[in-house]
């Protein structure tokens, strides 16, 4: 395998667990905002984060993580280069609630 490949393949893995994360938060209420809960609340959703973050890390950037998975390890620029899509969604389902706020019940 192509090593450019590889990488690719574990940025876009990487940039999904990412934007599920975020998801994650957003889909706690359909209508409320993300801010007003608490968000440190939940317990499990926190362990939840904590054990997919440790095992994106794994997959990508330890041996066997990379030959079980078809991954390479990628940079910290790749991780720089989601942010913003997943800051994109949060805005979005916030705009979305508060439209659903604002319209009939």
């Amino acid at each position: 395998m192509f090593p450019i490949y590889l990488q690719a393949t574990t940025a876009c893995l990487s940039a999904i667990v990412v934007m599920q994360i975020v998801n994650v938060y957003l889909c706690r209420s359909a209508r409320e905002s993300v801010f007003a809960s608490r968000l440190w609340s939940n317990h499990l959703i926190l362990v939840g984060i904590g054990a997919e973050l440790l095992l994106i890390l794994a997959i990508d950037y330890t041996r066997w993580g990379n030959r079980l998975f078809g991954t390479a390890p990628i940079g910290w620029r790749v991780w720089l280069f989601v942010i913003p899509f997943a800051g994109a969604m949060l805005i979005l389902e916030e705009f979305r609630k508060y439209l659903a706020r604002r319209g009939p019940a």
